[in-house]
């Protein structure tokens, strides 16, 4: 009988010391109040409306064209992370106008002899 009542204290002690520590991780976190959403969440709402008003913009309409240009600049620049606040805007594709870089040979072997293709026919 006396085990019962030990394990009742003990799992009364644990239930105890785990809402305190949840009280205390709740009050350093500080009071999460819902009403007003992170910085973070407002601008990407109000980006995502400009950007769903966007995709219906035609390049005939050229204020709102180029003010899209502009917000979908921002939201690559936003999305890839670019801390220089260089937006890429024009009227191009910005990833078109880059030429691939010449291939760094000086990692290749030199002097080896090359490795010879296995044929089809054997087995």
């Amino acid at each position: 009988m006396t085990e019962v009542r030990a394990f009742k204290v003990l799992s009364l002690a644990t239930t105890v010391v785990v809402f305190v520590v949840v009280a205390c991780t709740i009050q350093l976190r500080g009071g999460e109040d819902g009403s007003s959403p992170p910085k973070a969440e407002q601008t990407t709402d109000a980006d995502g409306s400009e950007l769903a008003r966007c995709r219906s913009v035609t390049s005939e309409e050229t204020a709102s064209y180029q003010h899209c240009q502009k917000v979908w600049a921002e939201n690559r620049r936003r999305f890839f992370g670019r801390k220089d606040g260089v937006a890429v805007s024009g009227g191009h594709d910005s990833a078109a106008g880059l030429a691939p870089a010449p291939k760094d040979q000086s990692r290749m072997p030199q002097g080896d002899p090359s490795v010879a293709i296995p044929e089809a026919n054997k087995p």
